[in-house]
């Protein structure tokens, strides 16, 4: 009876430790996913806010107008 019980709680545990790694994995990928997005659209997101930047500048005025990064 004894044995029953800790091979219960030891399947408990594995399967604990399963979910905790399937979590791990998951967030890897999502880490990988996010970096490749942002190295491939990086220049696009750039340009489109120095575009934003100098059409605001541009529109109140402002001569010589650099966005700071």
């Amino acid at each position: 009876m004894i044995n029953l019980k800790l091979a219960a709680l030891a399947s408990r545990r594995a399967r604990r430790g399963a979910t905790a790694l399937e979590y791990a994995l998951v967030l890897a990928f999502v880490a990988v996913a996010v970096l490749g997005a942002l190295s491939t659209l990086g220049g696009n997101i750039t340009s489109a806010i120095t575009s934003v930047g100098n059409t605001v500048g541009d529109a109140v005025g402002a001569e010589n107008f650099t966005p700071t990064p």
